[in-house]
């Protein structure tokens, strides 16, 4: 297995970095990419580290936050094979409060109504290929931490604090254990871990 940072907010090496995040892998004879940054900029990043954006088999998204999600449109763009694969609970509803206001930090708008063939929602422990899953939070009460952390989705009953349930886990059962990646942990590195 290979990951190399394509895109995080340092830079260094001839990367550019931004409030973003971007991971390839390489494992066995698949290519992913988990997350596609705040804009563009990994695809950027991606030449100059010589990995071909065309050959990803597969896109994973972490959680419906627009420093991991804005850099989709760029990739369907410029990949026409692989699927992104988002959580069943993803969705335009993501908010942060700051003072008395609620800010959208959600994935861009449209996103899924403009690229419904390129993108496939998931549910429970989800098989991506051989030994690769994508798995979802587990634990209760996860909206205790939104509500620490002032996060919120806007759903059809109102306001709720954000329980996480666009956020997943990509899991590579290697040879040597297993290997979580989750992006920003925001349902905490213990639960998810658990």
């Amino acid at each position: 297995m290979k990951m190399t940072i394509v895109v995080d907010n340092v830079s260094g090496e001839g990367i550019s970095g931004e409030w973003g995040l971007s991971i390839y892998i390489e494992y066995k004879d698949k290519r992913i990419l988990v997350d596609a940054g705040a804009s563009d900029l990994f695809l950027k990043n991606m030449e100059e580290l010589g990995i071909d954006v065309k050959a990803i088999d597969y896109g994973v998204l972490s959680h419906a936050h627009y420093d991991h999600a804005n850099g989709l449109p760029a990739f369907f763009e410029n990949n026409k094979k692989a699927k992104f694969y988002l959580r069943d609970g993803a969705a335009e509803n993501c908010y942060r409060k700051a003072f008395i206001f609620k800010k959208y930090i959600g994935i861009p708008r449209r996103l899924l109504k403009e690229y419904p063939d390129r993108i496939e929602m998931v549910s429970g422990d989800y098989l991506l290929t051989d030994s690769v899953y994508l798995i979802p939070h587990k634990t209760p009460g996860l909206s205790a931490i939104g509500r620490r952390e002032m996060m919120y989705r806007k759903t059809k009953q109102g306001w709720v604090f954000d329980d996480f349930s666009h956020e997943q886990s990509l899991v590579l059962d290697t040879e040597k254990g297993l290997v979580i990646i989750n992006s920003c942990s925001h349902g905490g590195a213990a639960n998810i871990i658990n």
